[in-house]
């Protein structure tokens, strides 16, 4: 097994499109198996990381707007700040659907609707679960 990784925070950025949403998704992967995540905490990850980038990519992009990911491990928790540079708004009803569906993965999250922003938290090591590597 490898050591959780200790970072401060590892940036993430890529241009606002569907084409790169699959960098989003493994980017937390890894950043997560790193962490000691299970496969389990991973999949959970990864379900709300797509999520994430949909509701990001709901609104169409200015040209040269990225969605920029935020990782950093804070007592226990893998934090995901995801934004975009647009700062597009979300629909508070897309917000609130992508709450209700990253809740369902054990995963929390705030959005700020206004200005494009969310924040979600993923427990590292919940009870029973063994690590990826």
């Amino acid at each position: 097994m490898s050591e959780a990784l200790a970072i401060d925070e590892i940036v993430l950025r890529v241009p606002a499109s569907a084409d790169y949403a699959r960098v989003v998704r493994v980017g937390a992967a890894a950043v997560a198996l790193r962490q000691g995540m299970s496969f389990t905490e991973i999949d959970e990850l990864r379900a709300a990381m797509d999520e994430a980038t949909e509701l990001l990519l709901a609104q169409p992009a200015a040209a040269g707007a990225a969605i920029e990911c935020v990782f950093r491990a804070n007592g226990g928790c893998l934090e995901v700040e995801a934004r975009r540079t647009d700062e597009a708004s979300v629909a508070a009803t897309d917000a609130a659907r992508f709450k209700k569906t990253v809740d369902a993965s054990n995963v929390t999250a705030t959005v700020e609707s206004d200005r494009g922003w969310l924040l979600m938290r993923k427990p590292v090591g919940r009870p029973g679960s063994r690590p990826a590597a």
